[in-house]
């Protein structure tokens, strides 16, 4: 056994910046207890055990308040080792007295305190981490799904969480997924509060944490060791069993840990470090690892908007695929009373309208009642393009680029000045869409279809493939993709690949009109390569 070793926060932040930058293959876990979520208003264990004495405090007595802490002194519930001044070391046999004989009510207290939490700022910081696929592990004895809800707000990926120990062997280390393992059981299936739950780990849990521990290095933060399951697993480890040496962050304003924890740590020659809560803590690590409070707000933005569009535009697309029924009554929640009209409202009702001149008419009504809405000036301006009057087609893409982050007014205007036969400016706001995102799917696509136009098929083709390695779930986004490829691969004489890729797409769905002129374009170029190939042998 070592020394105990103690560093300061600068040191502690100092040493993993350095392995971050020089170990690439080095991983770091986060461990998490119950002090993590304090900041986030979920009532620590210190608190729950304190409010549950007081309850067995009047079941037991009738006397005056002012004799509970007297009563508290004198061991009420003979627990062994007992502390009147930490509750917390005793929150199993508290949580197993309180509620003996009725351990769901106990779990409905349990789920009163963790639904009036919500992910404090050092959870985002958190699910910034976690999201960047490397120290992307959480092992936790909480309950609450603090972490998780942090991912989906702030992290913008979904986590694997394993809330049961029948699910451990899911626990993979290198995974490329965002992992929370709840060693303790989620809130809701079962979890393990009582003494006999927590004073041993499960077997499944054992087997998967030592092969996590082969790859990460643990760093605990907000975890008081007071439950047995977790720490006689630590202590049952060797010091070769844990990737590095494991870190201790424990909070400052409530001293240095003492018993269990300083003798865990010297004998895997960890480190104990005394910090800030939750929250400064997170800050402070995800700063020497790269985090930036605007780059996350922007992405959180971008989420955001994201999900609002889809539903705006499945919106849409139900109105279109439905009945006469369901059609008024989506036209029914635009015109509610007090309910301002959306963009989807407005689009709803020119969507219905034939005439084109009323068609114009109304989406200048509805542009005067939503000036900002991007997606009325796009359409607008599509409609426009198809009157082929472009000069005011490119008037209402232009507005639509200044009120959006989103490519797809670009993508529009690129291919207005295409079909104009504008090449130079078409290509120029392709590229300009694709320098804001790289990987949209329909950016690449259109700018390989042009590409393709124009003769340039050697340069579409890795645009072809990532609109299709990007494409999103919709069915017919795909089915076009596999038809420029189709049409490229026809272009370009690989009558091979482009038979299996037609194969592919007649799997989809029935050919579109566009799909089966492509088959018979294929048909015509196999049977003049027949042809040609039995002059040659003649």
């Amino acid at each position: 056994m070592g020394k105990e070793q103690e560093w300061s926060l600068n040191g502690f932040l100092d040493e993993l910046k350095r392995i971050h930058e020089t170990m690439p293959d080095r991983r770091f876990v986060f461990i998490l207890g119950a002090g993590a979520s304090i900041e986030s208003k979920v009532k620590g264990a210190a608190r729950l055990a304190t409010e549950w004495m007081k309850i067995i405090f009047r079941r037991s007595q009738n006397g005056e308040e002012s004799n509970y802490l007297e009563w508290l002194k004198n061991n009420p519930l003979d627990i062994e080792d007992w502390d009147y001044d930490n509750l917390a070391t005793h929150y199993p046999q508290i949580f197993s007295c309180c509620f003996e004989g009725d351990h769901e009510s106990g779990y409905a207290e349990l789920e009163k305190a963790i639904e009036q939490g919500s992910p404090s700022f050092g959870y985002a910081v958190l699910a910034w981490i976690l999201a960047q696929d490397r120290h992307n592990m959480v092992v936790t004895t909480n309950f609450d799904n603090l972490v998780a809800d942090s991912m989906y707000i702030y992290g913008g990926k979904t986590p694997l969480v394993i809330g049961h120990e029948s699910l451990a062997s899911y626990l993979k280390p290198m995974s490329r997924r965002p992992m929370i393992a709840k060693i303790h059981r989620d809130l809701f299936t079962d979890p393990i509060n009582d003494e006999d739950g927590v004073g041993e780990l499960k077997t499944d849990w054992v087997d998967a944490l030592k092969s996590i521990f082969r790859f990460y290095t643990p760093v605990f933060i907000g975890y008081g060791g007071n439950d047995g399951s977790l720490m006689n697993f630590l202590n049952s480890l060797a010091t070769n069993d844990i990737s590095g040496r494991p870190f201790w962050c424990y909070y400052e304003p409530d001293g240095k840990p003492n018993g269990d924890i300083p003798t865990l740590m010297d004998k895997h020659q960890g480190v104990l470090v005394a910090t800030p809560g939750f929250d400064q803590l997170m800050f402070e690590i995800g700063k020497v690892w790269g985090y930036n409070r605007h780059d996350q707000k922007s992405l959180v933005a971008r989420n955001t908007q994201k999900m609002l569009s889809t539903l705006d535009q499945e919106t849409l697309k139900l109105f279109k695929e439905s009945s006469d029924g369901i059609r008024e009554k989506l036209q029914e929640d635009g015109s509610a009373t007090g309910v301002k009209r959306d963009w989807v409202d407005w689009q709803i009702r020119i969507d219905q309208e034939q005439d084109k001149d009323k068609i114009t008419s109304m989406y200048k009504n509805a542009i005067n009642n939503l000036p900002n809405s991007y997606e009325l000036h796009n359409n607008f301006a599509n409609h426009l393009k198809e009157l082929k009057d472009y000069e005011l087609a490119f008037e209402h893409y232009q507005s639509a680029m200044k009120l959006t982050n989103d490519i797809i007014p670009m993508v529009n205007l690129a291919e207005l000045f295409a079909e104009q036969g504008k090449l130079e400016e078409a290509e120029n706001y392709y590229l300009k869409s694709l320098e804001k995102n790289s990987n949209d799917d329909c950016a690449n696509n259109n700018y390989a279809n042009f590409l393709i136009k124009n003769g340039r098929y050697l340069e579409a083709e890795p645009y072809i493939l990532k609109a299709i390695e990007h494409s999103n779930t919709e069915p017919e986004d795909f089915r076009i993709y596999l038809e420029t490829y189709i049409e490229f691969l026809l272009e370009s004489q690989n009558l091979v690949l482009a038979t299996t890729q037609l194969k592919k797409l007649e799997k989809l769905a029935p050919l579109s009109k566009e799909g089966i002129q492509l088959k018979e374009r294929l048909a015509t170029e196999q049977n003049d390569l027949e042809e040609t190939l039995k002059k040659i042998e003649l």
